[in-house]
């Protein structure tokens, strides 16, 4: 681990996003980081995420149904395009196609199976005006997050964006992994109290992004972390990129 320089790059939706470098001269991936310090669940790409009758474990408001930007979150019926796509097998049937940025493309787009499970896949989503710019990443891009209320961290990627994402919302396995509890977006149950730490790798994506095993996510994410002491650097890291240090 060489010595870390965290400097300030920009802000975003009221966050200060600080770079971060390990100077270490190994080639060390890039990094940027910023602290989240309320943070939210998203359902999004979940199949049970959004029902008609708004039974799902996400809000249907959330969804943008019945609304106009619900394209941004659910798949149209290719035969009422005018509509949300429902399910019409698998375990969840009547319930709608919740979509996610990154996606398998080995499946069609109507299929529940193309997207980020938001209850099994920790992941990211970040505002599609942040990843539009220079440097910020895109879906598949490695992540780390660390609570630092619970001391607990998550290994995930860049799984989702939209146009009125909140900076640092996590999936509901993400905060799971950070609460120690199950967490449901609805409710709110289980969800991290934080601020949480979101370390983020631009560039770091591999092809093909998506599906990847959850233990590759991980040991991907342990060996980014390695320039930054690792694991057990990040509570430092966090106070850091907070401006208490």
């Amino acid at each position: 681990m060489g010595v870390l320089v965290i400097e300030q790059w920009t802000q975003f939706a009221g966050l200060a996003v600080r770079r971060i470098d390990a100077g270490d001269g190994d080639g060390a991936q890039p990094a940027y980081a910023f602290v989240n310090p309320r943070p939210r669940v998203t359902a999004q790409g979940a199949p049970d995420a959004y029902h008609p009758e708004d039974t799902g474990s996400g809000c249907l408001r959330d969804a943008g149904w019945p609304g106009q930007d619900w394209r941004q979150r659910l798949v149209a019926d290719p035969h009422q395009p005018q509509r949300p796509l429902r399910q019409d097998a698998g375990g969840y049937p009547g319930y709608f196609v919740s979509t996610t940025a990154l996606h398998d493309p080995r499946f069609p787009r109507t299929s529940t199976a193309a997207y980020l499970d938001a209850g099994r896949v920790a992941y990211l989503a970040l505002p599609q005006g942040w990843l539009a710019e220079d440097g910020a990443g895109a879906p598949g891009d490695f992540v780390v997050v660390h609570d630092r209320g619970s001391g607990r961290h998550s290994f995930g990627l860049i799984g989702d964006s939209g146009r009125d994402r909140a900076m640092g919302e996590v999936s509901e396995r993400m905060a799971s992994d950070l609460s120690g509890h199950r967490a449901e977006a609805r409710s709110g149950r289980g969800a991290p109290t934080g601020p949480l730490l979101c370390v983020v790798f631009p560039g770091s994506r591999r092809e093909p992004a998506w599906p990847l095993q959850a233990a590759v996510i991980r040991a991907r994410c342990q060996q980014l972390l390695r320039a930054f002491g690792g694991v057990a650097g990040l509570a430092p890291l966090a106070a850091s990129v907070a401006g208490e240090e």
